[in-house]
C-alpha cells in the first residue's frame, strides 16, 4: 500500500505543475494534449482548457481508482499467498515457499506423499512421482485443513488473475483520455481567418466581399 500512495502522490505532484504550463499555452497543440493524457489521464484536457476540464477530471479520477485497486489486489494476493504457505507448514509439516506449482497442487489433492505416489503408480504416471525424502513428505492434520489450504490458494490465484484486467483498464482509460484531449485541443486551436476579396473578382459588381474561414 505504501507504493500505492507513492504513485498517487507522484500523479498529484504532476498535476500541481499544470497551471504554469497551461497559462503559457494560448494555442494548445493537439499532439501535445494527446501525449500528456497518455502519460497522465486528464493532463491533456487541462492543457487544452484549464477552465473547463471536467472530462479530464473524470479520467484522472478513474486512473487513481484503478491504480489503488491494482495495488490493493496485489497486496491481497501477497497476503493470501503468505497465509497458505504458512498454513501448509503448520498443518501439513512441509515448506513450500520455494516449491513449484506442481508440488503445491499435489499437497492440495492428497493427504500424504504416500497417497500421492500410490495414485501415480496406479495411474502409471511414472514421471509425476515425487521422491520420498523428508523435505517432500507432508501429512495433513485433517481433511478440513487440506480443503482450507486449497481454498486459500484458489483465492490467491483468483485475485492474481484480476491484475492483467486492471492493467488493461488503465491502458484503455489512457487511450480514451488521449483521444478526447486531442479533439479538445484541436477544437480550441481553431482560429478564424478573415479575408477581403474585391467583388469584381467574381463579377462586374463593385465592393468588397469579406469571408471568414475556420481551420480545424
Amino acid at each position: 500500500m505504501i507504493r500505492t500512495f507513492a504513485i498517487i502522490l507522484t500523479i498529484l505532484f504532476s498535476i500541481s505543475t499544470f497551471p504554469a504550463e497551461s497559462v503559457a499555452q494560448n494555442n494548445p497543440d493537439p499532439a501535445g494534449a494527446f501525449v500528456r493524457s497518455m502519460v497522465v489521464p486528464g493532463w491533456g484536457h487541462y492543457y487544452a482548457d484549464s477552465e473547463n476540464w471536467n472530462r479530464g477530471k473524470a479520467h484522472l479520477g478513474a486512473e487513481l481508482a484503478l491504480i489503488a485497486g491494482y495495488f490493493g489486489l496485489r497486496t491481497r494476493a501477497s497476503s493470501l499467498q503468505e497465509q497458505y504457505l504458512t498454513f501448509a507448514n503448520l498443518r501439513a509439516g512441509v515448506t513450500i515457499s520455494e516449491r513449484g506449482r506442481p508440488f503445491q497442487l499435489a499437497i492440495g489433492e492428497f493427504n500424504t506423499l504416500q497417497e500421492y505416489n500410490d495414485f501415480q503408480l496406479r495411474s502409471r504416471n511414472w514421471n509425476r512421482l515425487i521422491d520420498d525424502n523428508p523435505e517432500n513428505q507432508w501429512n495433513w492434520n485433517s481433511e478440513s485443513d487440506r480443503l482450507r489450504y486449497n481454498e486459500l490458494r484458489s483465492d490467491r490465484d483468483r485475485v492474481q488473475n484480476q491484475l492483467p484486467a486492471m492493467i488493461g483498464l488503465m491502458a484503455v482509460n489512457r487511450v480514451v483520455s488521449a483521444l478526447s484531449a486531442y479533439n479538445r485541443a484541436r477544437n480550441a486551436s481553431a482560429t478564424p481567418e478573415l479575408s477581403f476579396i474585391p467583388a469584381g473578382f467574381y463579377s462586374n459588381s463593385r465592393g468588397v466581399i469579406a469571408s471568414v474561414n475556420f481551420r480545424f
